[in-house]
């Protein structure tokens, strides 16, 4: 009798463990680990709308995460002889930490005939940044190496250690018509 009873507990508690195995979905920073989330996955009689409905919740907690980090994203202008250059700076620590130092005076040179760069005076951290990017038309970067800002004018090859910061929204043909050396202020959009 126990020998019967072990095993249909055992087979039970198979079925269920297998019947949720599909419901539960891995936390993400991206899907906030709420209540009525765990409740809705967990119960075992619920019904295929109801896990349907799990679903939309956690599509709308990504959608919303996404807004939230796109309104993170910060403006910024470089002034060149009183031209504007607009510039969308991205939620990244390194991006982050260039926005607390501006407004910043920097001399940009060419570089190659691809990049503008100009070198800070203060190193910005790169920690959880990625190893490297495939910079295109617009892309403002930097390279950790170096410690300079780059606004890439023409397309380049992938690069150890260039860390993308932001993107030129408008204004790129100020900047890839420059020959010369020129100054410029990065200043924050308030």
């Amino acid at each position: 009798m126990k020998k019967s009873f072990v095993v249909i507990l055992g087979l039970t508690l198979c079925l269920c463990l297998s019947a949720c195995s599909g419901q539960i979905t891995p936390q993400t920073s991206a899907q906030p680990n709420t209540n009525q989330e765990q409740s809705d996955v967990i119960t075992d009689d619920a019904s295929s709308s109801d896990r349907t409905q799990t679903g939309i919740v956690g599509n709308e907690t990504a959608a919303s995460s996404e807004t939230e980090e796109e309104t993170m994203e910060r403006k910024l202008k470089l002034i060149i002889d009183g031209q504007e250059i607009s510039i969308t700076l991205y939620n990244t620590p390194t991006a982050n930490a260039l926005y607390d130092m501006l407004p910043l005076d920097l001399t940009f040179e060419d570089f190659n005939g691809v990049e503008k760069i100009s070198y800070l005076t203060d190193e910005l951290p790169t920690e959880d940044e990625p190893d490297g990017c495939d910079p295109d038309v617009g892309d403002f970067c930097l390279y950790a190496p170096w410690g300079n800002l780059s606004i890439f004018y023409q397309d380049f090859r992938y690069s150890n250690s260039l860390i993308k910061l932001g993107h030129i929204d408008s204004g790129m043909d100020i900047i890839s018509s420059r020959n010369e050396d020129f100054s410029a202020i990065l200043e924050k959009v308030e």
